[in-house]
C-alpha cells in the first residue's frame, strides 16, 4: 500500500532521523512502563540507500522539540482573567453580561427591521475559538465559570444545538490567540444574523426567539430565566 503525505509547503524535506519503539506486554502488577523509544540518525550511502546509525534514548527535550516541529510552538502570552483555557489550537474565554448592537438580515422576517441595529442586553457568555471555527454558550450567572458551571444555549441565530456558529462569510480572525479575542466577539455580533440554525428552541421565552428579543428593546438586563439548559457543564463543553 502506498502512502502519500501532503506537506503544503515549498520547503525541501529530507530524511534525517528515525524513532524505534520497543515494547513488551505489561506484567500484572508492574508499575514501570512497558515501552521505550530510541532515536537514530539516518545515514545516506553513496548509492542513496538510507541506513540507521547508533541509537540513543529519546529524552523529554527531544519530545518537546519534535512536537514544536510538528505543530509549531505556542507563543508566550499573558493570560488575562477572562481566559478559561489555552491549547495549541484552541482558546476559551468568557465575557460578562453587557450591552451590544445586533444586526439582522432584514429580508428574513417582518419584525427584523425593528431589531436590527439596536443595542440589546446580552447574557454572560463562554466562547471557544479555533482557526476557522467559533462555539458559544450562555451563562446564567454573571461571573467567571468553573468546570462544574452549567452551560445554556446561546439565544442567537446562526448558532447550532451544540454551540457551533455558522460563520458563513463572516470576517473572523485567522488565529485563535489572546490578542484576537475582541475581534472574535466583534465578528460574531457585528455580522448579520441570517437564520435559525438550531433544531431545538433557542429560548424558554413564551414568545419564542422573536418574542424574547422584541421584549428586550430598550431594556438593560438580559432575563436569564429564559435561557434554555444545554444539559452540559463547562467541563463537558471543553471536551467536545
Amino acid at each position: 500500500m502506498d502512502t502519500y503525505v501532503n506537506l503544503k509547503s515549498t520547503a525541501s524535506f529530507e530524511l534525517r532521523e528515525a524513532l524505534l519503539v520497543y515494547s513488551c506486554d505489561r506484567t500484572p502488577g508492574a508499575t514501570q512502563g512497558t515501552a521505550f523509544v530510541t532515536k537514530h540518525p539516518v545515514n545516506q550511502s553513496a548509492a542513496g540507500a538510507p541506513s540507521l546509525g547508533p541509537g540513543s534514548p529519546l529524552g523529554e527535550s527531544d519530545i518537546v522539540t519534535l512536537i514544536e516541529q510538528l505543530r509549531g510552538s505556542l507563543p508566550s502570552e499573558f493570560l488575562p482573567e477572562n481566559v478559561l483555557m489555552r491549547t495549541q489550537e484552541t482558546i476559551v474565554w468568557w465575557t460578562p453580561a453587557t450591552m451590544r448592537p445586533m444586526f439582522y438580515a432584514t429580508d428574513k422576517g417582518d419584525e427584523l427591521p425593528r431589531l436590527s441595529g439596536k443595542h440589546f442586553p446580552q447574557p454572560a457568555l463562554v466562547l471557544r475559538a479555533r482557526a476557522g471555527s467559533l462555539d458559544i454558550r450562555a451563562l446564567a450567572e454573571n461571573k467567571r465559570p468553573t468546570p462544574n458551571t452549567p452551560m445554556y444555549v446561546a439565544p442567537y441565530w446562526n448558532v447550532s444545538d451544540n454551540g457551533s456558529v455558522c460563520l458563513g462569510s463572516t470576517k473572523n480572525p485567522r488565529e485563535a490567540s489572546v490578542k484576537s479575542l475582541s475581534r472574535w466577539e466583534a465578528s460574531f455580533f457585528e455580522s448579520e444574523f441570517t437564520h435559525a440554525n438550531a433544531h431545538s428552541g433557542l429560548t424558554n421565552h413564551p414568545g419564542g426567539f422573536m418574542g424574547l428579543w422584541l421584549s428586550l428593546i430598550g431594556k438593560k438586563k438580559f432575563p436569564v430565566e429564559h435561557l434554555r439548559d444545554a444539559k452540559e457543564t463547562l467541563a463537558k463543553f471543553l471536551k467536545v
